[in-house]
C-alpha cells in the first residue's frame, strides 16, 4: 500500500512527535526514518513540552522516553491520553530495559507498546505498520446505508480516504451493483429498509462462487451483543463496526481488511508462479535447461548442458511436427500464448499441458525462448467431471419435467369429470341443500387444481422454462377481474373490496395471465387472511420512459399482519408466516414465491410492509412497453357473451369430439349439448381420422394422449386430407406445459384448452374458432 517509501495522510505530510532528551538518539530516530519521504519528525525534550506540542499539532504516532527531565513517559502518555489529545494514536514507550511491572503500568496509562531503544529498525518496522492505515487507500468499495445522512457523511469520509465509493440505499440496488461490477470490499449496513435486509445481502453475495463470494465485508450494526456479533459471523461478514461510527475505527478496520486482501491476492499469484515449469530452448528447438518444476512435471532429469530436441517432450504420434510448428511460430511471432497440447513424460505418461513463452537474451546474443509449462490434467478431470455432473443434472431435469408432466395428466383428467360434471349439475334445478354440496365439490376441486398448478408454475420457473407474451393488456381489466374474482369470498365474510386505478396509457404491452396470476395470488391471501375492515387493490405509475413504464400493483388489507421476522422470509418457496398458518388457512406457500418471480421474469419486484394487528401491503412492479393503436383488441367478451352468440349465430356446426376417457367425452358432450350443434363423437386417433376424412367438420376437439393413435399424430395425418387442410383443431387436454402447447402447433392444431376445462374459456376458443372458419352464422 506504500510506494515509493512515502507517507502521506489526506495529502498533508504525515507528523510524528519524538519525546527524548537525548540528542543523539533524535538524530539515530531521524536518520532512520529519513528514507521516507512525507515525514515530519518534532521533537520535544520534556513533558510540558510535549504537551505544548500535541496541542499545536495534530500528530499520528508518538515515541516517549521512559525517563524525561521533568517527569516520566508513563504519565507522559497517560496525561495525553486523559486531555483527548491522543485518543486512539499509537504510544510507543522507549526504555532500556523493559519489565513485566513497567509494562503493565505502561499498559494501564495507555501504551501501545514497548521497545528497547536499541531496536530502532524493530521500531520502524511497527510506525510503518500503523502508519499505513493512514495512506490513500485505492480500492473500490460498494456502500449500503439507508439512513440519508449517514451515508452522505461516511461517502464524503471514505472518499477523503482514497476510496472509489457506489453508495445506495437500499440492498435491492446493491444487488444490483455488485452482480455488475467488481468491488474490493462492502460496507453494508445491517438492517435496512425495504424487502432485503443487509443480512440477506450478505448472504446472497456469500453464495456466488469464489472469487466474487469471498469478497470482504465490514457489516455495520448498532446491536452490539455476543448472540449478535456470533450470528453476524455464521452469516459470513469478515469484521463488524458499532453505530455511532468512529471513523479512526472504522478506517482502521478496513485497511486491515485491504491488507489482508492484498496479501491474499500476493500469495496467489506467487503460488500461481511456482506451479508453472521452465524450459529454455534456443532457435534450434533444442532444450538447454529445465527448471526442477518442468522437471518434476514432465518425469525428465533436471537439464543443464542442453541437447535435447524438444520433439522429446511431446506425444510420439505427431512430435516432431508439432515441434517445428511451435519452433516457427517463436521464430515469427516471438511468443505463445496459453496453447494446449499434449507432453510425453518421461516414464511414457502422456500430460496435457497448456503452453506459454517469454522471449530472452542468451549471453552471447542468440535467440532463446523460456516455455512457462502449467500441468493442466487435475483441470481437465474437473471439466470432464462437470461435464458429466451438468449432464446428470440435465437427465435429473428432463426426469423431473416428465414426472411432473405425468402428475399434471393423471391429476388434471380426474379434476376435470369432477369439475365439469359440477358444472353440468350447476344447470340443472338444484334445491338449496343440493346447491350447496355441488358449490363444495367444485370448491375442493378449484382448490385442488389451485395447488398442482402453484407446483407446476414454480417447477417451470426454477427451470428457466416459463415464457412471457407480449399482447395487449389493459390494466384496469385486471384489476377489475381480479376483484370480480374474490368478491364472493370476500362478502361472505363481510370484508369490503375497494379498486384504485390511476390513469393508465390504453396501448401497453404485456402478459395479461401472469400479471393476473402475480394480483390474484396477493388478493386471495388478503381475503383468506382478513376477517374483517377492507382491501384495497391499487395500480399506479411508478416510472415511465419513452418506450414504456413501471407499473406499480399494490394489495392493502386490515387483516392479521406478519411479524417483522418472517418477513425475509415471507416470499421464500414453501414459506409462510407461521407453520400454523398452514394448518389454519391451508395453501402450499408457494404464491408468494411464484409472484416474486413473475415480478422478476417481468423486470419488476415484489415486497411487502406489514404491521401485527393492522395488516400489510404487498406489492409488485412490473414493466410493461408501449403497444401501437391495439386497444381494440383489449376488450374482453362480456361474461356468458360467447354462449349466448353461440347460441344465437352458430346452432348447426358440425363438430368432432375425440376423447378416449369416458367421463371426460361426457363432460365435453354435455357442455356443448346447449348449442345445438351437430356432434359426432371418436374414441382414439384412427377413428378420428376415419371420420373426417367422410365428413367435413366446422371443427375439431382433440384430446392428446389415447391409445392406438395419439391427437398428435391424428392431427398430422388430418392435415393431409383435402377435407381437414383448414378446419380448426383445438388440443383439449390434461397436458398443461408450454412444450405440449409447442407439440400442438407443430402438429398442426390451431388453439389449446387444458384440463380441467374452465367452460367460460372454453365457448370462448370454440366462438374465437368458429367465427374464423367456413361455417356461415345464422
Amino acid at each position: 500500500m506504500l510506494y515509493c517509501d512515502e507517507f502521506v495522510a489526506g495529502g498533508r505530510a504525515v507528523n510524528i512527535l519524538l519525546v527524548d532528551n537525548t540528542p543523539l538518539y533524535r538524530d539515530i530516530v531521524q536518520q532512520a526514518l529519513g528514507r521516507y519521504r512525507g515525514i515530519n519528525l518534532v521533537f520535544a525534550a520534556s513533558v510540558e513540552a510535549a504537551l505544548k506540542q500535541a496541542a499545536t499539532l495534530d500528530f499520528l504516532f508518538y515515541i516517549l522516553s521512559w525517563q524525561l527531565s521533568d517527569g516520566g513517559g508513563v504519565e507522559l502518555a497517560r496525561r495525553l491520553r486523559e486531555s483527548g489529545q491522543a485518543p486512539v494514536e499509537p504510544i510507543v514507550l522507549l526504555t532500556a530495559s523493559p519489565s513485566a511491572e513497567l509494562a503493565q503500568e505502561a499498559m494501564l496509562a495507555g501504551v501501545t507498546e514497548l521497545f528497547r531503544k536499541q531496536d530502532v529498525d524493530e521500531l520502524i518496522t511497527f510506525m510503518r505498520h500503523f502508519l499505513e492505515v493512514h495512506q490513500p487507500m485505492r480500492c473500490r468499495v460498494l456502500y449500503v446505508e439507508d439512513a440519508r445522512d449517514q451515508r452522505e457523511y461516511l461517502d464524503t469520509q471514505l472518499r477523503d480516504w482514497g476510496m472509489t465509493v457506489d453508495a445506495y440505499s437500499s440492498a435491492d440496488e446493491a444487488w444490483l451493483a455488485f452482480q455488475q461490477n467488481e468491488y474490493d470490499l462492502v460496507l453494508c449496513d445491517i438492517c435496512l429498509g425495504g424487502h432485503m435486509t443487509g443480512a440477506r445481502l450478505i448472504n446472497r453475495i456469500r453464495r456466488l462462487a469464489m472469487p466474487r463470494g469471498g469478497t470482504s465485508i465490514l457489516a455495520v450494526t448498532a446491536f452490539d451483543n455476543p448472540a449478535r456479533r456470533i450470528e453476524l459471523f455464521h452469516l459470513g461478514i469478515d469484521d463488524y463496526v458499532l453505530k455511532p461510527i468512529s471513523p479512526p475505527e472504522l478506517r482502521a478496520r478496513l485497511h486491515n481488511l485491504l491488507s489482508r486482501k492484498r496479501a491474499t491476492e500476493r500469495s496467489q499469484h506467487l503460488l500461481e508462479a511456482t506451479a508453472l515449469g521452465v524450459t529454455v530452448i534456443d532457435e534450434q528447438g533444442l532444450i538447454q535447461s529445465m527448471d526442477a518444476n518442468a522437471s518434476g512435471m514432465f518425469a525428465w532429469p533436471e537439464v543443464r548442458d542442453g541437447g535435447m530436441p524438444l520433439a522429446r517432450l511431446l506425444e510420439d504420434r505427431d512430435g516432431v511436427a508439432i515441434a517445428d510448428q511451435l519452433l516457427r511460430q517463436l521464430l515469427d511471432a516471438g511468443r505463445l500464448s496459453k496453447l494446449r497440447l499434449t507432453a510425453r513424460c518421461g516414464d511414457g505418461k502422456a500430460l496435457p499441458i497448456e503452453l506459454s513463452s517469454l522471449e530472452i537474451e542468451a549471453a552471447n546474443g542468440a535467440r532463446q525462448f523460456a516455455l512457462l509449462t502449467r500441468d493442466i490434467s487435475k483441470e481437465l478431470e474437473l471439466a470432464a467431471y462437470l461435464t458429466q455432473a451438468k449432464e446428470a443434472a440435465e437427465r435429473a431435469g428432463r426426469m423431473k419435467a416428465e414426472f411432473l408432466a405425468n402428475m399434471s395428466h393423471e391429476i388434471r383428467t380426474p379434476l376435470n369429470a369432477i369439475i365439469g360434471m359440477a358444472h353440468i349439475l350447476k344447470r340443472h334445478g338444484l334445491s338449496a341443500e343440493q346447491a350447496d354440496r355441488v358449490d363444495k365439490i367444485d370448491s375442493a376441486g378449484q382448490h385442488l387444481l389451485g395447488i398442482i398448478s402453484d407446483v407446476l408454475d414454480l417447477s417451470k420457473i426454477e427451470a428457466g422454462k416459463l415464457g412471457l407474451e407480449s399482447i395487449p393488456v389493459s390494466i384496469g381489466s385486471i384489476a377489475s377481474n381480479v376483484a370480480s374474482m374474490v368478491y364472493e369470498r370476500a362478502a361472505a365474510k363481510g370484508v369490503r373490496l375497494h379498486v384504485e386505478s390511476e390513469p393508465l396509457p390504453k396501448h401497453l404491452m404485456g402478459d395479461p395471465t401472469r400479471l393476473t396470476q402475480a394480483l390474484l395470488n396477493y388478493v386471495s391471501n388478503a381475503v383468506k387472511f382478513t376477517e374483517q375492515g377492507v382491501i384495497s387493490l391499487r395500480t399506479r405509475i411508478e416510472h415511465e420512459t419513452e418506450d414504456g413504464m413501471t407499473v406499480r400493483f399494490e394489495v392493502s388489507d386490515t387483516g392479521i399482519g406478519i411479524e417483522t421476522a418472517q418477513l425475509e422470509h415471507i416470499f421464500d418457496a414453501f414459506q409462510q408466516a407461521d407453520s400454523s398458518t398452514t394448518r389454519k388457512f391451508g395453501g402450499t406457500g408457494l404464491g408468494l414465491a411464484i409472484t416474486r418471480q413473475l415480478a422478476q421474469l417481468m423486470g419488476g419486484e415484489a415486497g411487502v410492509a406489514s404491521v401485527v394487528g393492522q395488516g400489510s401491503t404487498f406489492w409488485f412492479t412490473a414493466s410493461l412497453k408501449r403497444g401501437q393503436g391495439l386497444g381494440s383488441l383489449l376488450e374482453n367478451t362480456q361474461p356468458g357473451g360467447a354462449e349466448r352468440v353461440l347460441m344465437q349465430r352458430y346452432q348447426g356446426a358440425r363438430l368432432l369430439v375425440v376423447e378416449d376417457d369416458f367421463i371426460n367425452r361426457e363432460v365435453a358432450l354435455e357442455l356443448l349439448a346447449d348449442f345445438g350443434f351437430s356432434i359426432d363423437v371418436a374414441e382414439d386417433g384412427l377413428a378420428a381420422i376415419a371420420q373426417a376424412g367422410q365428413t367435413g367438420y366446422d371443427l375439431i376437439l382433440m384430446d392428446m394422449q389415447m391409445p392406438n393413435m395419439d391427437g398428435l399424430e391424428a392431427t398430422r395425418h388430418l392435415r393431409t386430407l383435402p377435407t381437414c387442410l383448414e378446419v380448426p383443431i383445438i388440443a383439449m387436454t390434461a397436458n398443461a406445459f408450454s412444450e405440449d402447447r409447442l407439440r400442438c402447433f407443430d402438429a398442426g392444431m390451431n388453439d389449446f384448452v387444458t384440463k380441467p376445462i374452465n367452460p367460460g374459456e372454453f365457448y370462448e376458443t370454440i366462438l374465437r374458432w368458429l367465427s374464423l372458419g367456413k361455417f356461415q352464422p345464422a
